[in-house]
Formats: structure tokens, C-alpha cells, sequence
């Protein structure tokens, strides 16, 4: 037993649990405190127990109920070896059935009759872009795009390049934008798969460079989105705020599931790390969207830059407080910045 005594922040700082879930850990037996002072309810754990509270964020991040933790913690390293391949065992025949279910379902949905969309306005959407370098960064990796195409559409486009290549989300987005221009008739959906395969040849096939990126298409009263990453899509309508895309990290996956908590998530060490992004090794597939727009919606597209840093609340005000798009557009890389910027800034959107 370690002779040492940790409070619950000293055990937290070590682990990278947040105290909240260490809290929550104690309550379900999984790691009790050695001491809680009658007195004050301050709780002590000894430095034996960090090894402990690391497996169990490890467990947790990959998605292990309490349960199964509880049992894999108590037995030695050859068995819990043995117990954390069965469970993934199950987990990944799980997911065999019900991706059977989900192509079952895609092929049910793809057969119902199609409503009729409306034709392209001739009033084209006001758009406005901002980028900003961050307040920490010493290298611009994040690009930005508002373009208005042939045909009538509107591009709007985020990436935000990660490693080695500066240039590679920029070099993304211009290749993006020539694809669509390319064939103003193709259907925006098969013609954003078809500009997508082309992006994915700038990628380089090694090394630790890649890029999120996040692409909308407004066309008439629709948006397409095709989606990767941690950058975002946000629609507003009047008070009400849509976050359309989902961040592509394991842990957001899990919370979205219901197997970990938001708690869990805000001080896991892994919080950040991307599973689906543009890089070498990765899946690069991308989320395909679409959603209904309405005259007074605003579309906002961001990288993390913007909603990694500002306050939900403070960014939903904004959001939600009108006025012209080039002005919210600095509005919002003035929250950025207000809230330490400690990444590069890139946002576009687009006001109907």
C-alpha cells in the first residue's frame, strides 16, 4: 500500500481522471478512497492507486461498462488480458449486427418516395470567412472557403490540417472547390462523394500529416454536408441551434452512446483524439448530410479553433443575436481570441 496520501485533485492531476469522476468511481466500489476525514468528507487516495485510476480511464475511453471494469481490475495482468479480449470479442459481433440492421434499414429508407425539393433561389445567400492564426500557434494549419459556384450553389468549407504539411488544408479546399465547379448539373450529394475521392489523392500516404474537413453545399432550400473530423456544421433557425455534425473522436462516439459520461469526457486524457480524419492509416470516409434550410437560417461552419475555446453558452448567444454576416464573423473570432485562442481560428458562413 502507498504510504503517500493523494488528495482527490493530486489524484486527478496524476491519472488525468477529473475529480467528478472520481467521485463517481468511488461511489460504485470501483476505487475507493484509503481515507475520508469524517469531518470535512475530504477524501485520500494512496499513490498505489494512480496505476488504478489510469486503467480505468484507459477502460472507460474505450467504452467498458463499470461492471466489467470492476471485474477486470481485481484480476492479474494474464486474466485481464484474457478478459479485455473477450469483451471486444462481443463489442465487435455486436457491431457485425447491427450493421447488418443499418444496411437493412438504408435499403427500407432509400425505397420511400422522394418529397419534392424546391428549385434554386435566384437570391443567393449573404456569406462572410474569418482566420485567425490563434494567440499560441506559430504556423496557420486551418483554411477556410466561401464560394459562390456555377449553377447557382453556395460552398462553404472548413479544414483544419494536423502534423508535418502547413499547406495541406488549404491545397484540400482548392481542390474541393474545382471539383464541384466542374459540373454545376451533378446532384450535390453524388457530386461531394465525387469531389471527395479526389481529395483523398492529396493525402500524403505516410507520416503524421492529415486535415479534418467539413463541406456544406447550400442549393436551393437544401444543405448537404459531407463531413470529417472535429470541425463542425451549426444551423440556426430563429432561437434554435442544430449541431449537425458529429465530432469524429472515440470518446464523442461513447457519449453519443450513452457509455460514457460528458463528465468523463472533459478531463480524459484522449478527449481530442480524432478516429476518422483525412490521414494515412485513418478512415476517410465522410459523413453525408442533409438537412432542410429556411429564408433567415444561418449556417455556420467552424474548426475547433471556435468551439473548442468559447463557452457553448456565449457562442450560442451570438449565434443567435443576428446581424450582418461579415460582422458576427469578426464577433466570433473576438470570442476566440477573448478565451485564449490557443489554436488557429477558421470559420465560414452563410446567411439566407
Amino acid at each position: 500500500m502507498g504510504r503517500e496520501l493523494l488528495s482527490i485533485g493530486e489524484l486527478a492531476a496524476r491519472s488525468g481522471l477529473s475529480p467528478k469522476a472520481l467521485r463517481l468511481y468511488a461511489e460504485s466500489g470501483l476505487l475507493v478512497p484509503r481515507r475520508v476525514d469524517p469531518f470535512t468528507g475530504y477524501r485520500s487516495y494512496g499513490t498505489d492507486q494512480v496505476a488504478r485510476a489510469r486503467l480505468i480511464a484507459s477502460l472507460r475511453g474505450i467504452g467498458m461498462g463499470l461492471a466489467r471494469i470492476q471485474v477486470l481490475c481485481d484480476l492479474d495482468g494474464a486474466a485481464a488480458a484474457a478478459e479485455l479480449r473477450s469483451w471486444w470479442r462481443q463489442e465487435e459481433a455486436d457491431a457485425f449486427s447491427r450493421a447488418e440492421a443499418v444496411r437493412s434499414l438504408a435499403r427500407d429508407l432509400g425505397e420511400l418516395p422522394s418529397k419534392d425539393i424546391m428549385t434554386a433561389s435566384t437570391t443567393r445567400p449573404r456569406t462572410a470567412s474569418a482566420l485567425h492564426i490563434g494567440l499560441e500557434r506559430s504556423a496557420q494549419q486551418d483554411a477556410v472557403l466561401a464560394r459562390e459556384l456555377p449553377g447557382g450553389r453556395t460552398l462553404l468549407a472548413v479544414a483544419d490540417g494536423f502534423g508535418a504539411a502547413d499547406d495541406l488544408a488549404p491545397q484540400l479546399l482548392g481542390r474541393l472547390e474545382r471539383e464541384l465547379a466542374a459540373d454545376p448539373s451533378a446532384a450535390p450529394l453524388p457530386a461531394l462523394e465525387s469531389a471527395w475521392r479526389e481529395i483523398e489523392k492529396l493525402v500524403p500516404a505516410d507520416g503524421d500529416a492529415g486535415s479534418t474537413l467539413t463541406a456544406a453545399l447550400l442549393d436551393g432550400d437544401r444543405l448537404h454536408i459531407a463531413h470529417l473530423g472535429d470541425t463542425r456544421v451549426v444551423l440556426v433557425r430563429s432561437e434554435r441551434i442544430e449541431h449537425v455534425t458529429q465530432d469524429h473522436t472515440l470518446l464523442r462516439s461513447l457519449v453519443e452512446a450513452g457509455r460514457l459520461s460528458p463528465e468523463e469526457v472533459a478531463a480524459h486524457p484522449d478527449r481530442a483524439v480524432l478516429n476518422r480524419a483525412l490521414a494515412a492509416g485513418a478512415p476517410t470516409t465522410p459523413d453525408l448530410l442533409v438537412r432542410r434550410l429556411e429564408p433567415g437560417d444561418l449556417v455556420l461552419l467552424s474548426t475547433d479553433g471556435l468551439h473548442a475555446a468559447v463557452d457553448p453558452a456565449e457562442l450560442a448567444g451570438v449565434l443567435t443575436s443576428g446581424g450582418e454576416p461579415e460582422t458576427l464573423a469578426h464577433h466570433l473570432v473576438d470570442l476566440a481570441l477573448a478565451a485564449g485562442a490557443p489554436d488557429n481560428v477558421g470559420l465560414a458562413l452563410a446567411q439566407l
